[in-house]
């Protein structure tokens, strides 16, 4: 069984995937894989928890005794679905006030009327990939037809629920966390992409892990633009309102430097 890290790192180089492109496709394709017998998906089908299905093919990560995530096309209708598979494992948790974990779930129902914990329903789902003070970021398939971000309010409306995956790594949990809490020293540069490496790379990854603690899961600041640095900068660039190109240029400088947590 694969990680929590992997899960969510997977799932945010998935960002920017449209429906009906090659992405697309290789998504339904893995969570076919994954899916139990009859459940198949296709193209045409909503693929907001197919989505979630691929990326835990891809890492690993599909429930099996008790650990992982679990796989369905529905979020909550019938015994196959999300919801009751969650429930069935004992990762479900009907709490809107609950504060996620990245690698966490999200379960939406659009018709919450914000007046206590919803319980009923299920529209959408998505990834938790980053948790702030009073809010956090979900990573979503098929928002607006394409592999998306979004910010949600801690303890806020349309929230139906969590579903809460226990992961093999965390059996014997053993990742460092590389945060001080201090705002760190901006670089001196003004643009990174892959590749690049040194001082003012690692000022940058500190920048990263000061706006999104755990961000850098793996590496941490190690000085070097890599795949995990890259889904670092876009999973901060959709907290601080840029694009989410993964290019820490001179607007994603100016909206961390001017960022309040």
């Amino acid at each position: 069984m694969g990680k929590r890290e992997d899960f969510v790192i997977r799932a945010s180089e998935w960002i920017g995937t449209k429906e009906g492109s090659s992405g697309h496709k290789q998504i339904v394709k893995d969570y076919n894989k994954a899916c139990d017998k009859g459940r198949q998906g296709s193209v045409d089908s909503k693929w907001c928890a197919m989505f979630v299905g691929a990326v835990a093919e891809e890492t690993d990560n599909v429930l099996k005794d008790g650990i992982g995530v679990p796989v369905d096309y529905s979020c909550g209708t019938g015994p196959h679905s999300l919801i009751e598979k969650a429930k069935k494992a004992g990762i479900w948790v009907e709490k809107d006030s609950y504060v996620p974990r990245n690698g966490d779930l999200v379960i939406y129902e659009w018709s919450d009327d914000g007046k206590g914990d919803c319980t009923s329903g299920h529209d959408h789902v998505g990834i938790t990939s980053s948790v702030g003070a009073s809010s956090f970021i979900v990573i979503e398939g098929n928002k607006k037809q394409a592999v998306g971000t979004r910010t949600v309010n801690i303890n806020g409306r349309y929230i139906r629920g969590f579903i809460t995956p226990r992961f093999a790594d965390e059996l014997n949990p053993s990742v460092p966390s590389h945060y001080t809490g201090e705002f760190p020293t901006l670089p001196s540069r003004g643009y990174f992409k892959k590749g690049d490496k040194g001082k003012e790379v690692v000022k940058m990854q500190k920048v990263l892990l000061w706006i999104s603690e755990g961000c850098l899961p793996k590496y941490g600041a190690d000085g070097e633009v890599g795949n995990e640095t890259i889904n670092a900068v876009k999973v901060c660039q959709s907290i601080l309102g840029c694009t989410t190109d993964g290019l820490y240029g001179k607007t994603t400088q100016a909206k961390a430097k001017a960022y309040t947590k």
